[in-house]
């Protein structure tokens, strides 16, 4: 059976620009030494164009199984361009009941992304800043490898 070198290009090529992503920010920072400090607050900061358009924000979290909790807590603040700001109390179940780890694993690490926004609309264009602050009563916390922030496009919203 002969098979058109050039149809497989074109269909790999369309393959590849559908799964393209199209996070406005998408980013992790390492904890230091797996032990999440109250003190150690990730920054990441994201330029907003369109202020029209809904989004949905997840926050991002990696665990070892040396962390001593089934969830964490962790504040989201957002600083907006015109200097306001708001804070998110966002909750991550990171095991079952039985006490078996939730996310996606690779070996001993356990990844997760817990939407914590959908369908929201920017304030105003212009640059945001967030930050990531663990809200547990222990300090530091042990088991947390990294922590960051995805925003995208709220699709279901903008195929109507």
């Amino acid at each position: 059976m002969k098979v058109n070198f050039s149809f497989f290009l074109i269909a790999c090529f369309l393959g590849l620009i559908s799964c393209s992503d199209h996070a406005l920010l998408d980013r992790n920072k390492a904890i230091e030494n797996n032990l999440w400090l109250n003190k150690n607050v990730p920054e990441f900061s994201v330029n907003v164009e369109d202020a029209n358009k809904p989004y949905n924000l997840y926050l991002n979290l990696r665990n070892t199984m040396e962390y001593p909790f089934s969830s964490i807590y962790v504040l989201v603040h957002q600083k907006n361009p015109d200097a306001s700001k708001k804070t998110y109390r966002v909750k991550v179940e990171l095991s079952n009941r039985e006490g078996l780890w939730l996310g996606k694993s690779a070996g001993a690490i356990f990844n997760h992304q817990a939407r914590f926004l959908r369908g929201y609309f920017f304030p105003d264009s212009g640059t945001y800043t967030f930050q990531l602050e663990q809200n547990m009563r222990l300090d530091p916390i042990p088991g947390i490898n990294d922590v960051g922030l995805r925003i995208e496009p709220d699709i279901r919203e903008t195929s109507k």
